[in-house]
């Protein structure tokens, strides 16, 4: 047996490597066509970083070339326009409107040090500054020197809004990807030479299509005609082997190298793996006056070329920095320890683009994947693939699930469009799990970019072991609702047997998204819909202490510790890290960190926050906004040059950095609008095992329901609460400290990837095992139930009639009932049910679902509350106006609501699933129970039917004879049916039960009563007939529908 884990992105993924001094090689680096990664130092000078702002004012933001510094000295400026000697950076200003100029002005208009240029009598002399370096020389090392910081010589760090860098390495492998990433350091990728780079394929475009005004079918096969056609990667234009500047796609269809004249464009992704490919600055260097035409011949020359140059290129499979670090971890974690003791197989996309691939080269890559790394790649056209992940993933569902709803008036168009992307990509997945597949398999769904799989690998694999876990939010109903595909969605995810979240609060709104949108029946920790019964959990998931614990010890970390103390001699670290993006809360936190510095300015030249933001920002308006701020807190500064209040980081960390900065941290700032899990905290809490720093954590985020014993929880809209504890957490006493660092570290432990594993799988396991025993269910046979009727002595049965039965019926059941005990089980009040079978002599009725029995001509009150009748019938009102044509009956113990003469039956769902979440939370202690059987609203106690057979059994069994009901504590009333005395009444105990229906909540409680008597050998024979559907129910005994069990008992009587 294998778990199999499916994932957007497979832990390898293949990586192809050339000879950048190679003339063809060349040609399409000079043509912008392919995406290079170099590994040469000397290739790389002239690379272009995002830079951290380490000074007051960052052009960057404010739109004005810096002046770069050396050793915290001004460089002059030339006045010619051209950088000085030995710096390079762009000498076309970008444009500043006079509204952005005068907000920039007076934001920094503090101190003379916000310029970026200290004054003269600040300045700090060069030597003194080589004893402390700078923050880039601290947070720009290669890794391949990060081993021994100590030997790094001080080197001249500029300043600038793209910081210059004299060093190129694989970012990818050495950086911290995600704030999921965990503490998963990937090993260097070798490559075989210094002229080496690392070659990667290049998506195409997904076409913009607004159905509204295109032909959408002309459009697609357009693209698809354009899919057969090889594309490459734009990078900087320059010599063959300088990868200074990588670049990105382009409208242009030529690009030229040859002008002075350029226009600069930037486009950058939301996060760090939004796409297959990783944009940077990109130039397009277009001809003046129309230029050159388009030499066809010449650029389907090169795409035959990068065609043929991947179809011989050597490529080899490396550990992937791409797709969910916090799950890799952790399985992989438990597969060398042993918890998991099965083999498990990775099944998702290589992480890269696949259109350029030789097919002859793709199949060999899948094969070697298959074979030496148990991962089973899933591949799709670049098209698809980015239009489900870019498009649909990343721009509808991550928002919404984040309480970003998004609200383009085109977003309509673009979601229908962008979800035939996303359906398709699961289609994928779920075909291929199901070729994978072998009979006792675990299959093991992540996340959002897979909801529907579980559904579609059901459809083809019915008994199948499927568990889906979410790693993100689940936002409330009100907000997944927005989604127009949401019933679809939700259908697909409890395909599997088990739904996890990280959090009791994502799995209450999951429950109550699916009682209110599916109108299925929910309990607290199920889903019941169309006869599927789905285990709903909570599992957060959590990282190794003792794995990470062991990397704390490397040198690296410990010199690194070292060099961050003297370059922050007697100050206070607040350290934060966080994706670029708007739900983590950067702004609020930077305006906050300024109200605490305002209010208590003591601490202006003690404190230094370090903001260290991940992931590439698509966002520059926000951009702006935040360093507007950051300028404003540095300004508060009397001397930028010897202290900074803000260092605002906006790049990677390698990982040795990224730890001596928690190690060193006096206190751990998170700020998310809304965020899952956040292992940064527990990576945090673990590093942090000396100076048992504080944690403040936003109460909106996942990990405060685990960590919220010992952090400081935070409203992150509320910014003088945040200034406020951010000074309590500076000031806290060590005994303090001490004692909530226990509690969190005591968490962490309790709340690891081992325990994550071991929770989930057996979650899995029992759910499937509960639905193996519910959906066990065999037809009836005639003859053994006839056997076994005429071998027993005192028989019950109960039937669960719906409908006002036929004249067949109402005769089979009088000559049933002359000598047997036979009731009639219905949602019929007591005087509906007595018209309707006043005819059949001795049959017992058991009215209104169980509340009330007439046994022997006397009715006995099971039901017990009634004084929530009017309540609810408040609340039915309220619905009955805002749905014309609906309705509602009330009976002596249930309320019915009816909606089936609604006018508007579109929303009739959302009446329906409102109504049923009101009830239930309103009257959640006291056993009211609002539920919905064939579009019909119940509400009524919980349990009357199970307690009206549990009457019927101990009254039957108890040797009660028919004058003497004095030890029947119940209350009666009479009844007008006549009663014939028979035989059915003997001192026998009930050896032969037999119950009958159509499953619904009222029915499967008594099935599974029956089942357990047996199991006990309480009862010598029990039948359990379901007719209808024969999914998910304790019956075990199945026929096609009641005429077929009415043939059945007309043989019985008449043998």
């Amino acid at each position: 047996m294998t778990i199999i884990v499916a994932s957007l992105f497979l832990p390898y993924t293949p990586q192809f490597e050339a000879d950048v001094t190679n003339s063809d090689t060349a040609k399409l680096v000079e043509s912008s066509m392919i995406k290079m990664d170099c590994n040469n130092q000397e290739l790389s000078n002239n690379k272009q970083e995002r830079s951290s702002s380490v000074t007051s004012a960052s052009s960057h933001y404010i739109g004005l070339p810096q002046e770069p510094q050396i050793n915290g000295e001004a460089l002059p400026r030339a006045t010619t326009g051209s950088p000085a000697t030995g710096v390079n950076y762009h000498n076309e200003m970008e444009m500043l409107s006079s509204e952005q100029f005068l907000e920039e002005l007076t934001a920094n208009a503090t101190h003379a040090a916000n310029s970026g240029i200290p004054q003269s009598g600040n300045q700090v002399s060069s030597a003194s500054t080589a004893q402390r370096p700078s923050v880039e020389e601290f947070f720009s090392v290669p890794c391949a020197r990060v081993c021994t910081p100590t030997q790094e010589t001080s080197a001249s760090s500029v300043s600038s809004s793209h910081a210059l860098s004299s060093h190129h390495n694989d970012l990818s492998s050495n950086f911290i990807k995600s704030g999921n990433l965990s503490f998963d350091s990937h090993p260097s990728r070798a490559r075989s030479s210094s002229k080496s780079a690392v070659i990667t394929p290049v998506s195409k475009s997904v076409p913009g299509v607004d159905p509204a005004v295109v032909d959408v079918a002309k459009v697609r096969e357009e693209f698809q005609q354009q899919a057969s056609l090889p594309s490459m990667k734009r990078v900087s234009g320059g010599t063959a082997g300088d990868c200074s500047t990588a670049s990105t796609g382009s409208n242009l269809k030529y690009s030229e190298q040859f002008h002075d004249n350029f226009i600069e464009d930037t486009d950058s992704e939301d996060d760090i793996d939004s796409d297959l490919e990783t944009d940077a600055t990109k130039k397009y260097n277009v001809p003046k006056f129309g230029g050159y035409s388009n030499n066809a011949k010449l650029r389907a020359s090169l795409m035959r070329n990068s065609y043929e140059l991947f179809k011989h290129l050597p490529w080899t499979i490396v550990d992937s920095d791409k797709g969910n670090g916090s799950l890799k971890n952790a399985v992989n974690i438990a597969v060398a320890e042993k918890t998991v003791k099965e083999p498990v197989s990775w099944i998702g996309t290589m992480g890269i683009p696949t259109d350029e691939l030789p097919h002859e080269v793709c199949h060999k890559i899948s094969k070697k994947l298959e074979q030496d790394f148990n991962s089973y790649p899933v591949v799709t056209d670049d098209i698809t693939f980015k239009g489900a992940y870019k498009n649909y993933a990343k721009q509808i569902l991550w928002p919404t699930l984040h309480y970003q709803i998004p609200d383009n008036p085109n977003s309509k168009a673009f979601e229908d469009h962008s979800w035939d992307y996303y359906r398709k990509v699961n289609q994928k997945f779920a075909d291929r799990i199901v070729a994978v597949y072998k009979p006792g398999d675990t299959i093991w769904i992540h996340d959002y970019h897979l909801m529907l799989v579980p559904k579609m690998v059901r459809e083809k694999i019915p008994k199948a072991k499927i568990g889906f876990f979410l790693h993100v939010s689940f936002p409330s109903s009100e907000v997944f609702r927005c989604l127009a595909n949401r019933e679809k969605i939700l259908e697909g995810i409890i395909g599997a047997n088990f739904v996890g979240f990280q959090t009791k609060e994502y799995k209450r709104h999951f429950l109550q998204t699916c009682n209110r949108l599916l109108a299925a029946d929910v309990s607290n920790d199920e889903v019941k819909y169309h006869c599927n019964i789905v285990s709903v959990m909570y599992a957060p998931i959590g990282i190794d202490y003792f794995h990470l614990e062991s990397q704390l010890r490397n040198n690296a970390v410990v010199e690194w510790r070292q060099l961050i103390k003297e370059r922050w001699h007697n100050k206070k670290l607040i350290v934060c890290r966080d994706q670029f993006d708007r739900i983590r809360g950067l702004q609020k936190k930077m305006l906050a960190y300024e109200r605490f510095l305002i209010e208590n300015p003591e601490y202006i030249e003690k404190v230094v926050l370090i903001q260290i933001c991940i992931g590439k920002s698509s966002d520059p308006e926000y951009e702006r906004q935040i360093m507007v701020v950051v300028d404003r807190i540095n300004s508060l500064s009397s001397n930028i040059s010897i202290s900074q209040p803000v260092v605002f980081l906006h790049q990677e960390l390698d990982f040795a950095q990224y730890l001596a900065l928690n190690c060193e941290a006096d206190a751990f700032l998170v700020n998310a609008l809304r965020e899952g899990m956040n292992l940064t905290c527990h990576e945090f809490i673990v590093s942090s095992f000396e100076k048992n720093a504080p944690l403040l954590l936003s109460e909106f985020t996942g990990s405060s329901s685990v960590l919220k014993e010992g952090a400081i929880l935070v409203n992150p809209w509320d910014i003088s609460h945040v200034a406020q504890s951010i000074k309590r957490s500076l000031e806290m006493t060590p005994e303090e400290k001490r004692r909530r660092w226990k509690k969190l570290f005591k968490s962490i432990i309790e709340h690891d990837s081992d325990n994550w594993i071991t929770t989930c799988s057996e979650y899995i396991n029992s759910a499937w095992e509960s639905n193996q025993e519910t959906s066990t269910v065999f037809n009836l046979a005639p003859e053994k139930f006839c056997a076994d009727y005429k071998a027993s002595k005192k028989h019950l049965f109960i039937f669960k009639i719906s409908e006002p039965p036929t004249s067949r019926m109402l005769s089979l059941l009088s000559e049933l009932s002359s000598n047997n005990i036979v009731y009639v089980l219905s949602s019929f009040t007591k005087n509906t049910f007595e018209s309707l079978y006043n005819g059949v002599l001795n049959i017992g009725l058991i009215a209104e679902n169980g509340a009330y029995v007439r046994v022997n001509g006397s009715w006995y009150n099971i039901v017990e509350e009634l004084d929530w009748m009017e309540e609810v019938a408040k609340i039915f009102d309220e619905k009955v106006e805002r749905l014309p044509g609906s309705y509602y009956k009330i009976a002596d113990s249930m309320i019915r609501f009816h909606t089936e003469n609604a006018e508007d039956q579109d929303r009739v769902p959302t009446v329906i699933g409102e109504a049923i979440t009101h009830i239930n939370t309103l009257f959640d202690d006291k056993d009211i129970h609002a539920y919905v059987h064939k579009d019909i609203v119940f509400v009524q106690q919980t349990g009357l039917a199970l307690a009206a057979v549990e009457f019927l059994t101990k009254f039957y069994n108890s040797g009660v004879n028919t004058t003497d009901n004095s030890r029947i504590s119940l209350s009666r009333t009479s009844s007008s049916m006549t009663v014939r005395n028979n035989k059915k009444h003997s001192q026998n105990r009930v050896d032969f039960v037999c119950i009958s229906g159509s499953t619904s909540p009222i029915i499967e409680p008594l099935f599974k009563l029956v089942k357990q008597e047996v199991e006990k050998n309480n009862l010598k024979f029990g039948y359990t007939i379901l007719y209808g559907s024969s999914r998910s129910t304790y019956a075990k005994e199945h026929i096609n529908g009641v005429n077929e069990l009415f043939t059945i008992l007309h043989d019985l009587t008449a043998a």
